[in-house]
């Protein structure tokens, strides 16, 4: 039967799973992100979607896990080597990605950063700046020869409103979509443009700023949950892929058989 690899990107807020075999993604989900989820939990809830999908853990020959999240990586460290018979492989020092990681201190790059970083260069082959707009929003560089050669981060979408929410007493929750203008004639207005607008403001700047310092013509792409949201709104933004992450890490786990 042919390889069947499990790519796992664990993220603060979600995490992403997918089983790519026969030269295509077979199937693809989200779960939440739980710190204190045990391995046998998080085995029977990743057990029942890839049953969903017509799937099983014994099927699947190989796993690669990038995780940003230390008690999560440890259980499903256990889980997946329950599963497979040996450990799966995990972002990090020492595994080969492809880039040159020319930045101050390579072990201090998430695996999420690195991994998109290898799925956008490996897209257009050139200089590119990849926007994740997840628990924080990230600009990941990556030059014209290969290297990833720095990185912006700034606070997520909805960590933003969250913060401003709990902060102030008297404004609320708030939906994140753009109002239907800039000048809010009610609470919910003048915050969501505060925030959507405003977030506008920072996404096209630092892409302004990063392009001047990388490339003139670098070519922008976005994922992250709350892409929809903004990038319709970001002309400098050029193709969205909501699994890209999980297409770096296939990557690197053809780069490290």
């Amino acid at each position: 039967m042919a390889e069947r690899l499990l790519a796992v990107d664990v993220g603060n807020t979600r995490i992403g799973l997918g089983v790519y075999g026969e030269g295509r993604w077979l199937a693809r989900f989200r779960i939440r992100t739980v710190a204190e989820r045990t391995p046998e939990e998080h085995g029977v809830l990743i057990r029942q979607l890839l049953e969903e999908s017509g799937l099983s853990p014994r099927g699947l020959s190989r796993a690669i896990l990038g995780s940003v999240v230390p008690p999560v990586t440890e259980a499903l460290k256990e889980l997946l080597g329950s599963w497979l018979g040996r450990a799966p492989l995990i972002v990090g020092p020492g595994v080969r990605t492809g880039l040159n990681l020319r930045v101050d201190h390579p072990s201090e790059l998430g695996a999420d950063l690195v991994a998109n970083g290898v799925a956008a260069y490996e897209r257009f082959g050139g200089a590119c700046i990849v926007v994740d707009f997840g628990t924080a929003t990230s600009f990941t560089c990556v030059d014209a020869g290969g290297a990833l050669v720095g990185v912006a981060i700034a606070p997520g979408l909805a960590t933003a409103a969250d913060a401003l929410a709990k902060r102030a007493a008297l404004l609320p929750e708030v939906t994140l979509q753009p109002p239907p203008r800039a000048m809010g004639r009610n609470t919910q207005e003048a915050m969501q443009s505060g925030l959507i607008f405003g977030y506008v403001g920072l996404v096209k700047e630092l892409i302004a700023r990063l392009r001047a310092e990388l490339a003139p013509r670098a070519k922008v792409i976005a994922t992250g949950d709350h892409a929809p949201v903004i990038t319709p709104l970001v002309e400098e933004i050029e193709a969205v892929d909501p699994w890209l992450t999980l297409e770096g890490l296939r990557l690197i786990a053809a780069r490290n058989p």
